[in-house]
């Protein structure tokens, strides 16, 4: 099978002013959070890997968003945190907007998505830029730390017919470990601490990772020093290659502000 191209669709940078719905902890440290509003009319998501910024109210129940002037955004003196999370569910006929938060107690927006309650109203930034990844290959390879559940989950539910995935994710300890469903033919293995960081983990079980086709698509996402070692053991693996793969940095563990000082269009 010859290697696809990723599509890269880009809209008009939008602020939208939404409202929390529902809230449900789904695990331990996982806060699921539905919001919705009339701002979600033309809200688009194409990839599993969609991500949005969310801005929650303040301390004093304020809600402080930037302009957009020149497609960039212009924040007022006093800057509220933002942090991207990738789209978990969109509903476009119910107007909901689904994002589940890893509660981890040391991120501000984090905190705020461990509390929130039904009405509050949030900012919402995004998606900027949709990464459509090729579809049609017979086996996917998903991995990533916790942060990338969300973005696996909704890989998992768009599963080509007839293929089949491994799935490998990196956990803290057993309590992180939650059902993954998909329609399709899929292996899960998760990686609980066992003497070894989280980060050391997910490398070396890919490299002990034997491909159950040459034909594979791979996708996995996790702190960024971790991807480096993550993108030298996938390249020695029979099959794939820099036009086959995706690895993606979703955060920095010396950079709380990693992932929203870049800019949209960047991993």
């Amino acid at each position: 099978m010859s290697a696809r191209s990723i599509e890269v669709v880009q809209r008009p940078l939008r602020v939208r002013t939404l409202e929390v719905r529902q809230v449900k902890r789904t695990a331990p440290r996982y806060q699921l959070v539905t919001f919705g509003g009339d701002d979600l009319a033309d809200f688009e998501t194409l990839s599993p890997t969609d991500h949005v910024g969310i801005i929650p109210p303040s301390s004093r129940g304020e809600l402080v968003l930037p302009d957009v002037e020149e497609g960039r955004l212009r924040w007022p003196d006093e800057r509220p945190p933002m942090r991207e999370y990738t789209v978990r569910r969109f509903d476009s006929a119910a107007g909901e907007l689904d994002v589940r938060f890893l509660v981890h107690g040391s991120g501000a927006v984090s905190d705020w998505a461990a509390i929130a309650q039904p009405g509050e109203r949030v900012g919402v930034v995004g998606p900027r830029v949709s990464k459509v990844m090729p579809d049609g290959y017979p086996n996917y390879l998903l991995a990533g730390d916790l942060t990338a559940i969300p973005a696996i989950s909704r890989w998992l539910s768009v599963l080509p017919e007839g293929a089949t995935a491994q799935v490998v994710i990196a956990a803290g300890d057993e309590d992180d470990v939650i059902e993954l469903r998909c329609a399709q033919p899929i292996s899960v293995r998760w990686l609980t601490a066992g003497g070894s960081s989280v980060a050391d983990q997910l490398p070396l079980a890919l490299a002990a990772l034997e491909l159950y086709a040459p034909d594979t698509w791979a996708w996995v996402a996790g702190e960024a020093l971790a991807m480096r070692e993550v993108r030298r053991v996938l390249l020695q693996k029979p099959g794939l290659s820099n036009e086959t793969m995706k690895v993606t940095d979703y955060w920095r563990r010396d950079r709380s502000d990693f992932d929203y000082e870049a800019p949209p269009e960047a991993d």
